[in-house]
């Protein structure tokens, strides 16, 4: 337990492909057997006594859909091995989640959790996720939102890539501006959407958020394997989608009535295999194309995490039983404060 006396959490974090649910499984099931007594009984302060075992709440923004376990890498039950995994394929595609949601539903779950005596372990590839939990949020809900505007500024952005957007919003929100990688459509719209409806840019909103927050203690973890190996990861993810037949996932979503601009096809390659449908692309050509656009998101995710305080990096490229070793000794100092 925290000195505030409120239950810590353990965050992980990392890029896609990296090994993040191996390690979130490996990690609740070594809790579970220190519970048990299989390891030696040490402090670990997530609420007076030792958790019996741990939960999972998933930190990544496509997993959330129903009908897309290949191309957002839902985790299986096998890989899950009787551990419990929330916020994964339990919405329709077609329906808005945004990071405000998410928090929403995983400090409720958090809450459940720690009522069940377990430890609440959120892992996912989402990093506004995890700074939204650690630093605050500006909640736009209401008088932020105007679906009609942004889909305007997403019709600008088209037109030339985004650089009149871009222009725009150094202009009227520089701070956001250097924060947002420039390839970055759907927070670059955001911001502009927030400034637009509400006269004040998105940055101003954002830190009087944080100045709001009351942090929750959490232990915070990045998993980041050698670039390289990340990216042979990464390939040989998406040659597994495809045999696991990708592209007809998509087909059965464009069944079911699907667009282009359903939120859950901007999950990575979704576009790319209509193109294919529409033989537009060959299948290798797919494949290359998929790889490609996973290897650049990668990247803008450990550009993001290096900016998330108070996080320990780990070698993502070590043994995933080490890994979780280390993090349990990692688990017996108070988690960062402060940030």
């Amino acid at each position: 337990m925290s000195p505030s006396g409120t239950p810590c959490v353990i965050l992980l974090a990392g890029p896609t492909a990296s090994g993040k649910t191996a390690l979130a499984v490996e990690l609740a099931h070594r809790l579970g057997a220190r519970a048990d007594g299989d390891h030696p009984a040490r402090t670990l302060p997530l609420g007076g006594k030792p958790p019996v075992g741990a939960e999972i709440i998933s930190a990544d923004s496509m997993q959330i859909y129903r009908g897309c376990p290949i191309g957002t890498a839902q985790p299986s039950p096998e890989e899950l091995r009787g551990v419990p995994c929330h916020l994964v394929g339990c919405i329709e595609p077609d329906q808005p989640w945004s990071v405000a949601d998410w928090l929403r539903a995983a400090r409720s779950l958090i809450d459940e959790i720690h009522a069940r005596g377990r430890a609440a372990l959120i892992a996912g590839g989402t990093g506004l996720y995890f700074k939204a939990f650690t630093g605050g949020l500006f909640d736009a809900e209401g008088a932020g939102r105007h679906p009609e505007l942004r889909r305007r500024l997403e019709a600008f952005w088209e037109a030339d890539g985004g650089a009149a957007l871009r222009r725009r919003l150094e202009e009227v929100d520089p701070d956001a501006a250097r924060r947002i990688y420039r390839n970055d459509r759907v927070r670059t719209v955001r911001a502009l959407e927030v400034f637009d409806v509400t006269g004040r840019p998105m940055s101003v909103w954002q830190a009087e958020g944080r100045a709001r927050h009351r942090p929750v203690p959490a232990y915070r973890f990045v998993l980041s394997p050698p670039r390289r190996e990340l990216y042979r990861r990464i390939d040989a993810r998406v040659e597994e989608m495809m045999r696991k037949d990708l592209a007809e996932e998509v087909r059965e979503l464009a069944r079911r009535g699907a667009r282009e601009d359903w939120p859950a096809m901007r999950a990575l390659g979704y576009a790319t295999m209509l193109r294919l449908l529409r033989g537009e692309l060959t299948r290798d050509q797919a494949v290359e194309e998929t790889q490609r656009l996973s290897r650049r998101y990668a990247k803008q995710q450990l550009v993001l995490l290096r900016k998330w305080p108070g996080a320990v990096w780990l070698d993502g490229g070590a043994d995933i039983a080490k890994i979780a070793a280390d993090v349990e000794i990692l688990l017996e100092f108070p988690p960062p404060t402060g940030f």
